[in-house]
């Protein structure tokens, strides 16, 4: 990762998606459109882990933000 990927690079969708992992700090997979949760795991700001999703340290930076 060459730098930290913030709200500016996502929708308005996208970063309430990841605002509410942050909030939740765990959810399930399927909670999130597949679209929003393809994206947030590409960039690194959720992780998939125990059979659900967590938001990374630069996850709830960018949800932030």
């Amino acid at each position: 990762m060459n730098h930290l990927h913030n709200a500016t690079e996502l929708t308005t969708d996208e970063l309430l998606s990841l605002r509410l992992v942050v909030t939740r700090s765990f959810m399930s997979a399927s909670s999130l459109l597949a679209a929003h949760r393809t994206k947030l795991l590409e960039l690194g700001l959720i992780q998939k882990g125990m059979g659900g999703l967590m938001p990374t340290p630069a996850g709830k930076i960018a949800a932030r933000l």
